[in-house]
């Protein structure tokens, strides 16, 4: 049995878009209407593509809380959509939005439900809408720490968990969820970090939640080996996987993706597809994995990417821990796009899945 601890709404930060002027931000695409809702229907089909598993975050709840975004997701409360540049997904203003009116909802339903109903179709009406649609639907966490008890060994002062965080990254402007398994040895183990009671049930002391939220902003290598170098903490295995970026024409992804996402000159020219490609990441750091790889085209392995004295530490802390990192990335695009991405990516020495919608 897991325990949860849904933590505050992340606090604005350098990964936030600032705003400029009413309805505008730097660095985003202004959707209005009609596109708002084709852009949000297209990236519901390709996380449905995905067939995600349970090391990504939640594929209902991601669905449902993009599915209130755009003119027709929120009952034309808002009949705009606001898209980063920087990874093609919608902005944290955008996300956060969600998360924030289902908080409201109850209170503002309730009001609404003393007063005499509003004519059909008026602002108040869409709203009244689209807060009852909300509140009846789990929306994506975007900051929540799960602990679910492996295993307990009293006689060794030892405990086994797996932690799963689920957050929002403002930074990167994407879901990410860490699946952690780490183990606990203290002689006072039961307050340590995770308190567990006689009845095998795992929750997470403030403080830990603290320090997984902190190192849950790297990937996976480096989130093993700071998490190594906490007290009574030993780890088998971290791995973390993300929703995105959505590569669009004129992102700087390097020359033959771009010319890949060419709307003028690209495999989709001719048919006049727009062309797209959503990314799911995923890195993986841990103790029964048998070799470092790296099958990810768009991220090299941290050994691969510093000077050879540096990659002579990063080999050292490895082998000091015994963990190794795999890469890879999972690719969703239009059928036009589906041959030519697969074959880059042989080309590039990473075969990849990648599937068409």
């Amino acid at each position: 049995m897991a325990l949860t601890i849904e933590g505050p709404l992340p606090r604005e930060g350098a990964g936030q878009e600032q705003q400029l002027a009413p309805g505008a931000a730097e660095g985003t695409l202004e959707l209005t209407a009609e596109l708002s809702d084709a852009y949000v229907e297209r990236l519901d089909r390709a996380i449905r593509a995905a067939r995600l598993n349970r090391l990504f975050p939640p594929e209902r709840a991601l669905r449902a809380h993009l599915g209130f975004l755009g003119r027709r997701g929120s009952s034309g409360v808002y009949d705009s959509l606001q898209v980063s540049l920087q990874n093609g997904l919608p902005t944290a203003r955008e996300i956060l939005r969600v998360k924030i009116d289902r908080d409201l909802a109850g209170e503002f339903l309730a009001d609404a439900a003393d007063r005499r109903p509003p004519p059909e179709g008026s602002p108040v009406a869409r709203r009244i809408a689209y807060y009852r649609a909300l509140s009846g639907c789990e929306v994506m966490p975007v900051n929540r720490v799960s602990v679910e008890l492996r295993q307990q060994i009293p006689e060794r002062n030892l405990a086994l968990f797996r932690v799963v965080f689920d957050r929002f990254d403002l930074a990167m402007n994407h879901f990410v969820r860490y699946t952690m398994l780490l183990s606990q040895r203290d002689r006072f183990w039961r307050r340590r970090h995770v308190i567990v009671d006689d009845a095998e049930l795992a929750a997470p002391t403030e403080g830990f939640r603290r320090t997984v939220s902190r190192f849950a902003a790297h990937d996976s290598e480096l989130c093993f080996v700071l998490l190594s170098r906490e007290e009574r903490i030993a780890v088998e295995d971290v791995q973390r996987c993300r929703v995105g970026p959505l590569l669009l024409p004129g992102m700087r992804v390097g020359a033959e993706l771009e010319a890949l996402l060419d709307p003028e000159r690209g495999p989709c020219a001719e048919r006049g597809v727009p062309p797209w490609i959503l990314c799911f990441p995923q890195d993986r750091a841990g103790l029964e994995v048998a070799e470092h790889s790296g099958r990810d085209p768009l991220a090299l392995l941290l050994r691969d990417a510093v000077s050879e004295e540096a990659r002579d530490l990063v080999d050292a802390k490895a082998d000091e821990l015994g963990y190794r990192v795999a890469k890879s990335r999972k690719f969703i695009c239009p059928a036009e796009l589906h041959q030519p991405l697969t074959e880059l990516c042989r080309r590039l020495g990473t075969p990849s899945i990648v599937r068409a919608v």
